[in-house]
């Protein structure tokens, strides 16, 4: 997935959506720490925010700018365009959107190696397209029942088996329509966040789940993530895990905490084979303010 033979033209860069019809699976959380592996690994990286209401990345990368500037650090951030959307607008916008959208992406495939596009937690047209565009899409949810639910559905009688959700049927109708167009596959990718540090009978019958349907329904599972709350922590300065920083915000455990973050994280995108495992995060080089942050974000409601 990482290389490509020489004696074949360059595809242009990498799509990679992060998606699910449930919010607050961390998702932007997540997105946010891919973006800074691959700026860290040498890539260059181009990001989209498709919820027009919450805009969690878009705020996520404005806190780091914000953060860069204050602490004077050289914090690397991606090309960035959020689109933004207003009430009142008419029945045909979602499609307005989906037709900027793929002329903003269009201009991107010479200049980037990896295009992250983040999505809402809602059913849209501009959702579906996204999805149909992934050369890799990513699914976390979190170890519940209740965000099972999106993907699968789990009767209460036991000896019934789960069957394809709401959301796993949109994913299929989206990786059709791709296959159809230009006859590419998708890697789906789903992983079980906010994990219990301890086994339990829920965490189980996750499981158990998720190894039924995951053929059935096209997917592979990738190594999880635990309940961590200094994910929470970083969103405020806009830092990930993977950022080398001696200074962190008032209260947070430069140390062990966000060591094991990292590795769990480093791991999870191993795994999914968006960077090779003995590839480290490296260093960040050194840059000026201006460089950091252009080109500036775009906004792309009109």
């Amino acid at each position: 997935m990482l290389s490509r033979p020489s004696s074949q033209p360059d595809p242009g860069p990498h799509v990679v959506v992060v998606g699910n019809y449930k919010g607050g699976s961390g998702k932007s959380t997540f997105a946010m720490h891919l973006i800074v592996a691959l700026l860290n690994a040498g890539k260059r990286v181009a990001s989209f925010d498709l919820d027009t209401q919450q805009q969690s990345l878009t705020r996520y990368i404005e806190n780091r700018r914000a953060w860069a500037r204050y602490k004077r650090s050289p914090l690397e951030v991606p090309n960035h365009t959020p689109i933004a959307s207003s009430e009142g607008v008419d029945a045909n916008r979602d499609r307005d959107l989906v037709e900027v959208f793929t002329r903003y992406l269009a201009r991107l495939q010479d200049d980037y190696d990896f295009i992250v596009i983040d999505t809402p937690g809602s059913v849209s047209h501009l959702s579906l397209v996204a999805h149909g565009m992934a050369d890799t899409l990513v699914t976390p949810i979190n170890d519940s029942f209740v965000d099972l639910d999106v993907i699968v559905t789990i009767e209460s009688t036991a000896d019934l088996e789960p069957t394809p959700s709401r959301y796993a049927r949109a994913v299929a109708t989206a990786l059709e329509g791709r296959r159809a167009v230009c006859g590419s596959a998708t890697d789906w990718i789903v992983f079980r966040n906010r994990l219990a540090t301890l086994t339990s009978r829920n965490h189980n019958q996750i499981t158990r789940a998720l190894a039924v349907i995951a053929p059935e329904v096209g997917f592979r599972l990738a190594p999880g993530l635990s309940e961590r709350v200094i994910f929470r922590e970083f969103f405020p300065s806009g830092l990930t895990a993977f950022d080398q920083l001696d200074e962190l915000p008032s209260g947070s455990n430069p140390s062990m905490s966000r060591l094991m973050a990292r590795m769990e994280m480093r791991e999870l995108i191993a795994e999914i084979g968006l960077l090779p495992p003995e590839a480290p995060a490296t260093e960040k080089r050194g840059r000026t303010e201006k460089s950091m942050s252009v080109p500036p974000q775009q906004s792309m409601a009109g």
